[in-house]
């Protein structure tokens, strides 16, 4: 199956609406939100992701899937092509939060965290203090750039 991933245009808004409401995710969306879009060969779009970007970092937040619509191996593809996405933005390195174990991020390529080892660019954003307050919270740290330290 093809996918074909872009910035979230104006004229995806109700859409993507539409899928958050289908997957009872609760975060409200609006256009300054800073999500990637995912849409099938079909033109429907399956999938969203939201990345909050600081100078050459990136922090994934809100993956919001349609899962009757897309596999275990589509959701692997379409989290690389979020990567390859990010590194033509300017991102250098990703990062993403996660709680219990998260093989799938390991797989990937992302190397597990210590807190003190997040840039302060990342540890400013809202998103990330909101994530890192809840318990057994992992971050995990992807370098897109070969450049990057």
């Amino acid at each position: 199956m093809a996918f074909t991933v872009r910035k979230m245009e104006e004229t995806d808004l109700l859409a993507v609406q539409a899928l958050f409401a289908r997957m009872q995710t609760k975060q409200p969306v609006t256009l300054e939100d800073p999500l990637i879009v995912v849409e099938n060969d079909a033109g429907e779009l399956i999938a969203t992701v939201g990345l909050e970007k600081a100078t050459i970092y990136g922090l994934l937040r809100t993956m919001v899937m349609d899962s009757a619509k897309m596999s275990s191996s589509a959701l692997v593809e379409f989290i690389q092509m979020a990567l390859a996405y990010a590194q033509t933005e300017g991102v250098e390195t990703v990062f993403a939060a996660s709680q219990g174990n998260a093989t799938l991020f390991e797989l990937l390529g992302f190397k597990r965290q210590e807190t003190d080892a997040i840039p302060n660019e990342i540890k400013e954003m809202e998103h990330y203090q909101t994530v890192v307050e809840q318990d057994g919270v992992s971050i995990w740290a992807y370098v897109c750039s070969p450049f990057s330290s």
